[in-house]
């Protein structure tokens, strides 16, 4: 799909420089909106978005074209920090608005235009799920194999049922992905959030008003402590900080200072005290370590944020610093729509190789029959199913080049159960770990705890454990040899 070019729109430019989230999304969809219907002259997909769009217009708003444009920019933010669309069809619009934004964003990029801090954590944010949703679907080869002239023997609806069946899968982990990575923007608008920030904040400031060189450079500067308090002002000699250790409190670098002293009137005087005598008043062993920790310190007011961000991002997570993205990016691409589409291409090589079609309850009944026969730690080898889908990708691709289509069929075939069996495993790993989570309240001491019945429930279960071994006592659960009793065990599912 063609994308309006941001330099030949500077109304275009000026939305990505607003600094209001909504009133952005609300400009940058009536461009979009606008453009739809020229492009739809030629191109029949987005011909087929326009209708969804009139369709759906007429049901919210009338067909008022004003009204329509706003209630899109809603929906679609909605659905950015949420993942929800009224409709399939409807998301399959979000996702090429998405895609067009990030278009216009990527031509931005290479003008100087400055981008309000809001907009520029969503687009990035958007970058990054796009990123690594590609960067999966190339990993695990879950491209067509119905491409450019391959496609003899299919006819033109059949491969745009394909096509479209493609595009949904890439659609759907998008949208899972993107809800995860846009969970911190989502999180920031909840009251009960920027509650918890507060105290966070809070909880931070007295955390580093408690650290020595914070405490020296509030006295440095103010003479007082952080309750206001006098402690005496003080200051650095400024003679022996040039002569003995090379600072110019009130040069640069370039005018032959070693180093340049944050606020250096505050710091330093002509009748102020040595480095060293500093030093010692905030626990420093000399001098110059002293100077080293007062020059690399952050402002505290900086200092306090960043400490409050990352506690916040320890108890809530963000993708994009936890490290996590590449992991959840592959589970994004293991969806419902990408094995309905591999099921599709299954057929499609089979119905042209001569073989029979095979049926979605088929698929799930072997896969539900070999994967319940399977040990835990079988069960949930991620890797072991990766490399197989992976395995069945590139043979199928291989077989299909040189017109096999047969070993096609059956490489995908391989790839679709190998699919199946690592949504299977998701799911285990993700009942199980809630299954230890549910165990881990047995291993709170009892005066951590409610009392009432829920305490009596937890003190039975604690029984009902230290009879078979799994508790020292009945008031203490042990977590620890539970979980190595579990993996000794590997039990079958």
């Amino acid at each position: 799909m063609d994308a309006v070019e941001p330099d030949e729109n500077p109304s275009l430019i000026r939305l990505f420089e607003s600094a209001e989230l909504s009133a952005f999304l609300r400009g940058t969809s009536r461009y979009f909106l606008e453009t739809l219907p020229e492009i739809g002259r030629t191109d029949a997909d987005v011909r087929e978005m326009g209708e969804t769009l009139r369709d759906w217009g007429r049901e919210v708003s009338d067909a008022d074209e004003s009204a329509i444009h706003v209630h899109f920019a809603q929906v679609f933010e909605v659905y950015l920090l949420e993942g929800e669309a009224p409709s399939v069809a409807l998301r399959t619009v979000f996702e090429h608005f998405a895609e067009w934004l990030l278009h216009v964003y990527g031509a931005l990029r290479g003008l100087d235009v400055t981008l309000s801090p809001d907009i520029r954590d969503l687009l990035l944010r958007m970058l990054a799920t796009h990123a690594a949703i590609e960067e999966a679907r190339d990993d695990m080869s879950a491209g067509m194999l119905f491409t450019g002239g391959k496609t003899a023997g299919l006819s033109a609806d059949e491969h745009r049922r394909l096509r479209r069946l493609h595009e949904e899968a890439d659609d759907e982990a998008h949208q899972k992905l993107r809800r995860q990575v846009m969970k911190p923007i989502f999180l920031a608008r909840q009251d009960w959030y920027r509650k918890e920030r507060e105290t966070v904040k809070a909880i931070s400031t007295r955390t580093l008003q408690a650290v020595p060189i914070y405490q020296a450079i509030q006295a440095l500067r103010f003479g007082t402590d952080f309750d206001g308090k006098p402690v005496g002002r003080i200051k650095l000699d400024r003679d022996i900080l040039e002569r003995d250790f090379g600072l110019k409190p009130l040069s640069s670098k370039a005018d032959g200072g070693e180093e340049e002293l944050d606020h250096a009137n505050a710091f330093a005087g002509r009748e102020g005290i040595h480095p060293d005598i500093a030093a010692g008043m905030y626990g420093f062993d000399s001098g110059r370590t002293f100077l080293q920790a007062v020059v690399q310190a952050r402002p505290i007011e900086l200092a306090i944020e960043l400490l409050t961000e990352r506690t916040m991002v320890e108890r809530h997570g963000d993708l994009l610093l936890d490290g996590q993205l590449e992991g959840e990016a592959l589970k994004a691409l293991h969806g419902d729509k990408r094995r309905a589409f591999l099921l599709a291409e299954l057929n499609a090589l089979s119905q042209l190789s001569g073989g029979e079609a095979t049926t979605r309850y088929e698929v799930e009944g072997n896969v539900h029959r070999l994967f319940s026969a399977l040990k835990v730690s079988s069960a949930t080898d991620f890797d072991r199913h990766l490399a197989a889908e992976r395995k069945g990708a590139a043979e199928a691709a291989e077989a299909f080049a040189k017109d096999d289509l047969s070993q096609a069929a059956e490489a995908k075939r391989r790839q679709l159960m190998a699919c199946h069996f690592y949504m299977a495993a998701s799911a285990k790993a993700e009942e199980l770990e809630a299954l230890i989570d549910r165990m881990a309240t047995l291993d709170a001491m009892d005066d951590e705890r409610a009392g009432g019945a829920e305490a009596d429930h937890h003190q039975a279960v604690r029984a009902l454990a230290a009879k078979f071994g799994l508790a020292s006592k009945p008031v203490r659960f042990d977590m620890d040899g539970w979980l190595e009793q579990m993996k000794e065990d590997d039990l079958v599912l």
